[in-house]
């Protein structure tokens, strides 16, 4: 997990929780509408996105309220990319199945006093990830990031070309997002969001939380024993 004073340090479980003791307990309730405009029993995962004012991005089927996962994540966290590859695909499963609310909050953890370079580079990638406005496009250009992380302390990292790149990539229209990207606003917004996850006493990232109790994020959770 990387903290707020050092990038490669792990935090030790707190709560070795498994999300899918909470999930085969669940009934979901699915509703006939709802004003965010998600389509009943959405196919795909980037179906499920609402980008919310705050910065937080909520995946999950209409209707769908509890449990909650909450991950706290930093686009140049090794540890958040690892955490990516053990478990997201099964989060995003979850989610198309109705078994879950998921909301992401990223952030930048590193402190530039500490680690300028580490926070430059994740702070670009924020605002990269706050300048994608269609929310069925978000979750693709989210796995783009993490695809595409660089070391922690390679200078220039998600270097603002690239950034760009990622977005064409995934049909983000290039002028806008190029011009949010550069903006004194979105640099600002940026630090807000971070701040504001801060205060939620997050320490290090990943920082995933069921129902409000952090959980152990660094073993696979998909396999038999969590078989719905």
């Amino acid at each position: 997990m990387s903290t707020v004073n050092s990038p490669r340090v792990r935090r030790k479980t707190i709560l070795p929780v498994l999300v899918a003791a909470a999930v085969i307990l669940v009934t979901v309730a699915i509703t006939s509408s709802r004003p965010d405009g998600i389509p009943a029993n959405a196919a795909t995962p980037s179906d499920l996105i609402t980008l919310r004012p705050d910065g937080s991005v909520v995946m999950a089927q209409r209707g769908v309220k509890s449990p909650v996962l909450e991950v706290y994540e930093d686009y140049q966290c090794p540890y958040c990319q690892e955490f990516e590859r053990t478990n997201g695909e099964t989060i995003k499963q979850w989610a198309v199945q109705g078994k879950i609310k998921v909301v992401y909050y990223p952030m930048t953890i590193f402190r530039k006093e500490k680690s300028p370079v580490t926070h430059d580079n994740s702070h670009r990638a924020l605002k990269a990830s706050l300048c994608v406005t269609d929310p069925r496009k978000w979750l693709a250009y989210h796995d783009e990031l993490y695809t595409h992380q660089p070391e922690e302390t390679a200078e220039g990292g998600f270097a603002i070309e690239d950034l760009v790149a990622y977005a064409r990539k995934v049909g983000i229209a290039e002028a806008d997002f190029a011009a949010c990207l550069n903006s004194r606003e979105s640099s600002d917004r940026a630090a807000e969001v971070s701040e504001l996850a801060l205060t939620r006493k997050v320490e290090g990232t990943p920082t995933v939380r069921l129902n409000g109790e952090d959980i152990d994020w660094s073993t696979p959770w998909a396999g038999p024993q969590q078989q719905v």
